[in-house]
């Protein structure tokens, strides 16, 4: 399994191991000498090795993020360090080969943080105590490792193979975790509570939450610029797991932020997953965003099943049935908001009422729940002198919809205006006062408060967008419309002037692959003199996908596959990214140069023409055991997911001598495989098999 390629993140996995080279009994000895039998049978294991070759890869093949002390290159304590990892840690993976006392007591600290989180390793040179003998522990071959085993050929092979069995069995373990209760101290005492990591305060935290705040701004500036896929790629790398829940859901806000519905859900389902069983405010709170995604994507019927299962467990959670009063107006409205005139939309949004006033009612008891919700407020408002509006237009009996519509609408007021102060909120209290001002008639004052919520400079298209669909919702039943047609004029005018962060490209082409080899490689990948029989090759592939105008092409810039693919791009007419690992200078130098002055020139001259994004200006340094290159590869994936309207319009290139080589996140086999899960379309050129 490729964790990576299911999951939103990485999680990061601390490994609790002997160090070194440590000469290994094959059976326990207790307060007894070895006979000269038992003398013969030791061996020396390189245990440093085991990690290197064969724990590190493993993991980074399953999508996890390996970390082991020795890591740590920052001056620190090492022991609140230590223990910082066995609390905040995703996952400890204890190799529990040899009685090693260390690594005992660090299990045995992790066993009691929480009832999961455990992956236990052995090597089968030995009896497991008994404390730890009912714990599922997966084996690995240790005998690999031995110190003085020749490292040949074949020894590479069977390590190779190793990484590969044994990072599917971790990659399992994880998505299995979740069902299991892993700690023999929680399955032995019920209802034993969690540790609470909240209150820690150490070095390592102050530097883990000064790293989430730069994670913030990186995400707050992606969204004002439109970069879902910058979003998207920040959300694979988030710092720390001890702020990793909190990290996420402002990434899914930042995607719905952009229209990025699809992406988001992914990411809160994720994070749901992460959190089930907590019980906690706010593992409801994204359940809720969850079933409102839902009917954003156009499922209101499962909106529907999940917000009433959520607000039968939750009765007094006003957000719940907040949401829950949003999906029953949307069902309303697509009821009638297709019909092309007006006499027949007033007919069908009055025939289907009954569904408003559901909507009403649950808008209402939520707005009762806490006073303070405006927004829950206003929907109920609009809603209720839209209805007498439509029973006058259908010649019926107007009655109020509302009871003490006066005094809700004196609550909304005074709740809205208590929020003009606070930043985040002020936008959405001043659409609030503005929609007020609309059913009242006041046609100035709303379009006072209109104009006041639109000049924020933070304001997402999304945001407008948001508004003016609920302006429309009044004038599409020609409600006042000599106040509505001015707002609508003027959040019309606001939506023009914003970026379309929802803008889709027909198809989208990505290319990643190997540079032009250096003089005298030992193995070749790429030879110089095989570039127009790639070129060919390119060129053919991109005519077949029919790659051209309206289409965007997306790669690095870097000698070789990058460029050769960039300039077939452009001939064909397409629109051209070039996503950059490093800064222009040292990019060029590391990756464009060592092919000459020719390619130099060419890459300057695709720069000049391409929409050119740099990594660490955009998304800053990568996780630790994450090149840039890597980073890169994920970034063109996000670029790709983002921006295609249909998966399956996805058409990937990879320059490639098909040689796996144990890569984890971003490298060229994993680019292949989450190419195949998106959907989309791979074809592998590779260099050595041409002529």
């Amino acid at each position: 399994m490729n964790a990576q390629g299911a999951s939103s993140f990485r999680r990061r996995v601390f490994v609790v191991m002997p160090f070194g080279k440590k000469e290994v009994p094959k059976k326990p000895r207790v307060n007894a000498q070895p006979t000269l039998e038992q003398a013969e049978e030791r061996l020396e294991v390189d245990f440093n090795a085991v990690y290197r070759l064969l724990f590190a890869p493993a993991l980074q093949a399953a999508g996890l993020q390996p970390f082991r002390a020795d890591d740590e290159t920052a001056a620190g304590d090492i022991l609140k360090d230590m223990f910082a990892e066995l609390v905040t840690a995703d996952f400890v993976l204890a190799d529990i080969s040899i009685l090693n006392a260390n690594v005992f007591y660090e299990l045995g600290i992790r066993h009691t943080v929480g009832p999961r989180g455990v992956i236990c390793l052995h090597a089968g040179w030995a009896e497991r105590p008994f404390d730890v003998a009912p714990q599922r522990t997966f084996k690995y071959d240790g005998q690999l490792f031995r110190v003085g085993l020749v490292r040949d050929s074949a020894w590479k092979t069977q390590v190779a193979q190793e990484v590969s069995r044994l990072g599917e069995t971790l990659g399992q373990a994880v998505a299995a975790d979740r069902t299991t209760e892993g700690s023999p101290l929680y399955s032995n005492l019920p209802n034993l509570r969690p540790l609470d990591a909240s209150a820690i305060e150490t070095a390592r935290f102050r530097h883990y939450q000064k790293q989430a705040e730069d994670w913030k701004q990186r995400v707050k500036i992606a969204r004002r610029n439109g970069r879902a896929e910058d979003i998207l790629t920040l959300a694979g790398d988030v710092p720390s797991p001890y702020y990793r829940r909190d990290l996420l859901r402002q990434c899914g806000d930042a995607l719905i932020a952009l229209g990025r519905f699809e992406q988001a859900e992914k990411i809160f389902l994720e994070v749901c997953r992460d959190m089930a069983g907590t019980g906690s405010v706010w593992e409801l709170r994204i359940q809720t965003q969850l079933a409102l995604l839902a009917n954003r994507l156009g499922r209101p019927h499962e909106a529907e099943q999940r917000l009433s299962d959520l607000a039968a467990e939750r009765p007094d959670d006003p957000e719940t049935q907040g949401v829950l009063g949003r999906v029953y107006k949307d069902i309303w409205r697509t009821q009638w908001s297709e019909e092309p005139t007006l006499p027949e939309r007033v007919k069908q949004a009055w025939r289907n009422a009954a569904v408003a006033r559901r909507s009403i009612a649950t808008y209402e008891a939520a707005l009762r729940r806490d006073l303070a919700s405006y927004f829950n407020g206003i929907n109920a408002i609009s809603l209720g002198l839209l209805l007498e509006h439509l029973a006058q237009a259908n010649k019926r009996t107007a009655k109020p919809e509302i009871d003490d519509l006066a005094d809700l609408q004196t609550v909304v007021r005074v709740a809205a205006n208590a929020q003009l102060e606070e930043p985040s909120a002020a936008v959405w209290a001043r659409a609030t006062l503005g929609e007020l001002e609309l059913g009242l008639g006041h046609a100035a004052l709303a379009l006072d408060h209109y104009e006041q919520a639109t000049a924020d400079p933070e304001l997402s298209w999304f945001n407008v967008r948001s508004m003016l669909d609920q302006v429309q919702l009044f004038q599409q039943l020609a409600y006042q419309p000599e106040s509505v047609e001015p707002v609508v004029a003027l959040l019309e005018e606001r939506l023009a002037e914003l970026p379309h962060p929802s803008a889709r490209f027909t198809k989208i082409a990505i290319c990643s692959g190997h540079m032009i080899d250096v003089r005298d490689r030992a193995t070749p990948r790429f030879p110089e003199g095989k570039v127009e029989a790639v070129r060919a090759k390119i060129a053919e592939q991109l005519a077949r996908w029919e790659i051209g105008q309206g289409d965007l092409a997306v790669s690095g810039g870097a000698c070789g596959a990058d460029i050769l693919f960039a300039e077939e791009c452009l001939k064909r007419g397409a629109d051209l990214r070039l996503l950059l690992a490093q800064e222009v200078d040292d990019f060029v130098k590391d990756s464009v140069r060592r092919a000459g002055n020719d390619w130099v020139e060419r890459f300057h001259a695709l720069r000049e023409l391409a929409e050119v994004g740099i990594q660490p200006v955009r998304l800053g340094r990568p996780p630790n055991d994450l090149s840039i290159y890597a980073r890169t590869n994920l970034w063109i994936i996000s670029t790709a997911r983002v921006e295609a309207a249909d998966p399956a319009q996805i058409h990937a290139l990879l320059v490639w001598d098909e040689k796996p080589r144990g890569d984890g996140p971003g490298g060229t086999s994993d680019f292949q495989k989450q190419v195949c899960q998106l959907g989309g379309v791979l074809e592998i050129i590779n260099p050595t098999k041409l002529s």
